[in-house]
């Protein structure tokens, strides 16, 4: 009769170190879960305006198609083009907490309000460099940094 004691005894154990074991993994595989959910929402923040704004330089790859300059106290990036005979302007800005894109006709008054946020960001520059080249530098919410430089077309 100990022997049986002895082994329900044994599996008892068994059952709960398996049972510890297996709380422990799912706690610490919801811990990574999470942790690489965050990390993927910031790569995907970065990762969506730069592939955005390089993507608006592509094009708009005409020389003097592109231009940096100010609307209502906020620094734009204005890419025109001609539509049906029509000219527009699309700006990519930043408002404070994202990276937003207003797409109007020149002649209208562009109202910064209406834009359609792309991504959310901590912070946005753009920097007209020499030889039309443009560095843009991207900061997440994290406070994780990206620069690149974009060249609208070559001179003519």
């Amino acid at each position: 009769m100990n022997s049986r004691f002895t082994r329900k005894n044994h599996s008892i154990d068994s059952l709960a170190a398996l049972l510890l074991f297996a709380m422990y993994v799912m706690l610490f595989g919801a811990g990574n879960y999470q942790a690489s959910v965050k990390s993927l929402d910031t790569n995907n923040n970065l990762y969506t305006a730069a592939s955005y704004i390089t993507t608006k330089f592509r094009q708009h790859d005409i020389p003097g198609m592109t231009s940096l300059t100010e609307l209502q106290g906020t620094q734009v990036l204005c890419f025109q083009e001609a539509i049906e005979g029509k000219d527009y302007c699309t700006y990519i800005y930043f408002d404070g907490s994202h990276l937003k894109e207003l797409f109007t006709a020149s002649d209208s008054r562009a109202d910064l309000s209406m834009g359609t946020n792309l991504a959310q960001l901590q912070d946005f520059q753009i920097d007209a460099l020499e030889n039309t080249f443009y560095r843009i530098t991207l900061t997440d919410t994290d406070g994780h940094c990206s620069s690149f430089l974009l060249h609208p077309g070559v001179p003519a």
